[in-house]
């Protein structure tokens, strides 16, 4: 299988050095207003019955580059790129009355870290989303991932992981899905080295038709999803996504970039006019 090219090796290193100045920026300049990424959820679909009572796969870009390749075929994703979780929970009321979804998989956190969002502020903001949801409905909450960009973050994804799988315990409809250990090779991650790769999503994927089951328990859910690798082997045998920047071009197109970064720019802007 051909290995990760020179240019995704590129790419991740100036990623992790940028990363510091990103985090500033994002902390100091661009901090989240909640309302500007409303609008970018409202649009992700339209609107009818034909949506709701589904599994919905709700988040930021992990449910995004998620898309075409669903665990069911009837799922629907409510995914934006760059989403804290602030953004998710805002929108997690409208989210509700709008899909009225069958059983949720919850994507959100890691964006947060760039906003220098304490994990126990994240946590809450997911407990506050959380509410918005009947207690009757299943919510699966996918644990951080060990991201090849994203070093200088894992003690603080490690600590999150750890507050959301105690909150999961003690809250009667949520699922925690540990994620890092079966998501540490590299060929898991395309050529970001910050999103899955088919591989990944085809893990993800086996792992939520699992805790899906018809009859499983609660309890048996929460053990399943502790440690999968019994249920889903993770395996690498694609090697397109990981390969070239250049395959990659509707995640770099100029106007895909301009949408994802709509919210960022309305709220840097209010916060310049101050």
């Amino acid at each position: 299988m051909p290995g990760r090219s020179a240019a995704s090796w590129a790419f991740i290193a100036f990623f992790k050095a940028s990363s510091p100045a990103i985090q500033s920026l994002l902390t100091h300049v661009m901090t989240h207003r909640p309302a500007n990424w409303w609008r970018s959820f409202e649009n992700k679909n339209g609107e009818g019955p034909d949506l709701r009572g589904r599994l919905c796969l709700f988040g930021d870009s992990d449910v995004h580059f998620w898309e075409g390749r669903y665990p069911t075929a009837e799922a629907v994703g409510v995914g934006v790129s760059g989403a804290e979780m602030p953004d998710i929970a805002f929108y997690a009321p409208r989210f509700v009355e709008k899909y009225a979804p069958q059983a949720v998989v919850w994507l959100g956190g890691a964006n947060d870290f760039f906003a220098s969002r304490a994990p126990t502020d994240i946590v809450e903001q997911f407990k506050a989303g959380v509410a918005a949801i009947p207690s009757t409905t299943r919510v699966i909450y996918m644990g951080t991932k060990p991201e090849l960009v994203s070093v200088r973050f894992y003690a603080g994804y490690q600590e999150l992981n750890t507050l959301m799988r105690d909150y999961a315990e003690e809250t009667p409809n949520v699922v925690y899905v540990q994620n890092w250990e079966d998501l540490q090779p590299e060929g898991m991650y395309r050529w970001d080295g910050l999103h899955l790769s088919q591989d990944g999503y085809d893990l993800w994927n086996c792992k939520v038709n699992a805790l899906l089951r018809p009859g499983l328990s609660l309890v048996d859910a929460r053990r399943l999803a502790l440690n999968m690798t019994t249920a889903c082997l993770p395996k690498v045998v694609h090697a397109a996504e990981a390969a070239s920047p250049a395959t990659q071009a509707k995640a770099l197109s100029p106007l895909a970039l301009a949408e994802a970064l709509r919210p960022v720019v309305a709220t840097a802007s209010g916060r310049l006019a101050r």
